[in-house]
């Protein structure tokens, strides 16, 4: 057995480690008021239990999971869009120009200028603009991933499906699909944290909603609670982190010959 995947462990928990104590240094010397009572950047292991207890006997999980629930809804009509373009692009090849700059667009797109219009054509307590946001936030990537898998196919398989009378959507579905689920995991790994960060970012212009976690993170800045705000950012991050490796188990689980190891021999 390769001792790289232990060692990698290893590594990541001693950056982790140096993290957290450059953080509680930082608190302690920097931030820390005359009084002893916490400032801008407060100590780690308030931060910790204040995210634990917010999380299982507070408002904080039902704040992430509605988030999440728009981020899973933005997510979602991503990936249905990106492999649509990806299809009609090798039905029709004259339409690559037309879907890369799509995405393209997709990823430049202000948050700023689009949520107030999604905000005006949705009625009022409508998660829209959290989920145009998820959306945006990951049509860029996903849409890379799949015309780039759909690419990969070895030329020789396509013409042994044509040499057999099998066309376009015949070598999609039989060679280009199969070829292309290693690009599409790593593009839906990547794209899971944006989600979720998209989906928060538009609940900052929400109109009429009062849950998700970026309606915490502002009542929390306007009583000026800034462990409250570490809490709700620290766990917003455990959740983006879990979206990246819930797809990176189920890749492994359903298409275990992607996986990649970094042993040498």
């Amino acid at each position: 057995m390769s001792p790289t995947p232990v060692r990698g462990v290893l590594y990541g928990a001693a950056g982790l480690a140096v993290l957290l104590v450059a953080w509680h240094i930082v608190a302690v010397t920097v931030y820390q008021r005359a009084n002893g009572s916490a400032g801008p950047v407060p100590p780690p292991l308030p931060v910790f239990a204040r995210a634990l207890s917010g999380l299982f006997g507070g408002a904080y999980a039902e704040g992430l999971a509605a988030t999440a629930g728009a981020a899973l809804t933005g997510y979602a009509l991503a990936v249905v869009i990106a492999l649509v373009l990806g299809i009609l692009v090798m039905i029709a090849p004259t339409l690559g120009p037309f879907a890369s700059q799509l995405g393209v667009v997709a990823a430049c797109a202000p948050a700023a200028a689009i949520a107030p219009i999604v905000v005006l054509l949705s009625p009022s307590g409508s998660r829209a603009v959290s989920v145009v946001l998820a959306l945006l936030a990951v049509e860029f990537p996903l849409v890379v991933g799949v015309l780039l898998g759909l690419r990969s196919a070895a030329p020789a398989q396509i013409d042994l499906v044509h040499a057999y009378g099998g066309g376009a959507p015949m070598a999609i579905r039989k060679v280009r699909v199969i070829s292309a689920i290693p690009a599409l995991l790593a593009a839906l790994k990547l794209a899971a944290p944006a989600a979720f960060l998209g989906a928060m970012t538009g609940e900052f212009f929400t109109v009429g909603v009062d849950e998700g976690a970026g309606r915490l993170l502002i009542s929390q800045q306007y009583v000026g609670d800034y462990t409250g705000m570490w809490a709700i950012a620290l766990l917003a991050t455990v959740v983006s982190a879990s979206g990246y490796g819930a797809i990176a188990v189920l890749g492994r689980l359903l298409a275990p010959w992607t996986a990649h190891t970094g042993s040498t021999r």
